[in-house]
């Protein structure tokens, strides 16, 4: 029998039950990436889907089959793995060691250390504001898991979660967030407006040439490439959707919206999870955005954030089905409601659709009450 040595005090959440607090805390053993990549490497979705999965009404017996059904390589990450604590990281130096994978036990003791000790909000924004031009790294797997792990609350899924974001950092942006301005020509306050810009200028054939000059690669290589172009910044930002502290809920419900779009005009894994990520980030905005200070530091997330669904939104080629709201009648059956929705995603036993259903009735529930969300989940069941 497989001996698990990482020390681990876990704290049970009462709400949720014995099986998946037991699974939750017997996968923090083992590497947050599947066969222990860093770089590169696939997530392991586990504690994310069983967690989902709770959130969707999943009984035991559910869990346990998907379980069953998901015989993927979690690396044990001392036994397996064989990464050690060498005792370098402090609490002062830590952000120092970003993006270096062997540090991985070493950024958990740091944030398990801070969170016994200090405000959980406080630990969390600050961890985010020193990583934020990391924010996409493992197409937002580590945000995602973070949101997760904050629904449970246990810290030291907590601090698995900010030790996945150090470990996968890379800063993509290349190029410190400014401050906005609102441009002579602006085209209005609205991200779509924002997009439809862009678009014309896709059509006018005024876009291609001044982008930076993309090497070969996949979707999410091509949008990290976008996000350090100065002139993509400047679409972005600069064109007349502003994201600051003092309207960050509007902004939040706009770009949340217009992930779902870009999910609808092009169904892919890339879209799907600007879907899951846009939904984990006003998670955390709205648990851990309290005061002035943390405000500030999730409006620069948010930033970033929608810099990257730009990149994307120019990445898969301008296109959107519709710019205009979708009416009601249009987007959905009256028959089919979330409880309706829940059992079929959860019948199907796949990560990415019970998550992306997750985050579509969330969005539905905690952000805006817009039907497209539930065209979305339609459209991908």
């Amino acid at each position: 029998m497989t001996q698990l040595t990482q020390a681990n005090l876990f704290s049970i959440n009462l709400e949720m039950s014995e099986l998946l607090n037991k699974e939750l805390n017997l996968d923090s053993y083992y590497h947050p990436n599947l066969g222990g990549v860093s770089r590169g490497g696939m997530a392991n979705h586990y504690p994310m889907t069983i967690i989902s999965m709770h959130e969707l009404g999943a009984s035991d017996d559910q869990i346990r089959h998907f379980k069953q059904q998901w015989p993927r390589n979690r690396a044990l990450i001392d036994e397996t793995l064989g990464l050690r604590d060498k005792d370098q990281l402090t609490r002062q130096n830590w952000h120092l060691y970003l993006g270096q994978s062997q540090k991985l036990k070493e950024f958990r003791r740091v944030f398990v250390e801070q969170l016994s000790t200090r405000d959980v909000a406080d630990v969390i924004t600050d961890a985010l504001k020193k990583m934020q031009n990391g924010l996409p790294m493992g197409l937002f797997h580590p945000l995602i898991r973070l949101s997760f792990s904050a629904i449970h609350g246990d810290s030291g899924l907590l601090a698995d979660a900010l030790a996945y974001m150090a470990i996968r950092y890379h800063d993509i942006y290349q190029i410190e967030a400014r401050e906005q301005t609102s441009p002579a020509n602006t085209t209005g306050d609205l991200a779509l407006q924002t997009w439809l810009m862009i678009r014309n200028l896709n059509l006018r054939h005024q876009l291609a040439d001044r982008l930076p000059n993309l090497s070969y690669g996949g979707s999410i290589h091509v949008c990290e490439q976008l996000c350090a172009s100065t002139f993509v910044h400047e679409l972005a930002m600069n064109s007349g959707f502003t994201i600051d502290a003092d309207k960050l809920k509007n902004s939040m419900a706009q770009i949340c919206k217009a992930a779902v779009q870009l999910y609808l005009s092009e169904p892919s894994l890339t879209t799907l999870h600007a879907v899951t990520a846009s939904q984990a980030l006003a998670d955390l905005t709205l648990r851990f955005s309290k005061g002035d200070t943390s405000c500030a530091i999730f409006t620069k997330l948010w930033q970033h954030y929608w810099l990257w669904l730009t990149s994307l939104f120019i990445e898969k080629g301008c296109t959107l089905s519709s710019i205009e709201p979708i009416e009601t009648e249009q987007v959905i059956s009256a028959k089919i409601d979330w409880q309706q929705l829940s059992k079929r995603a959860l019948r199907t036993n796949e990560v990415h659709v019970i998550k992306m259903l997750y985050s579509c009735k969330w969005l539905f529930e905690q952000i805006d009450a817009d039907p497209i969300y539930k065209r979305a989940a339609e459209e991908m069941l």
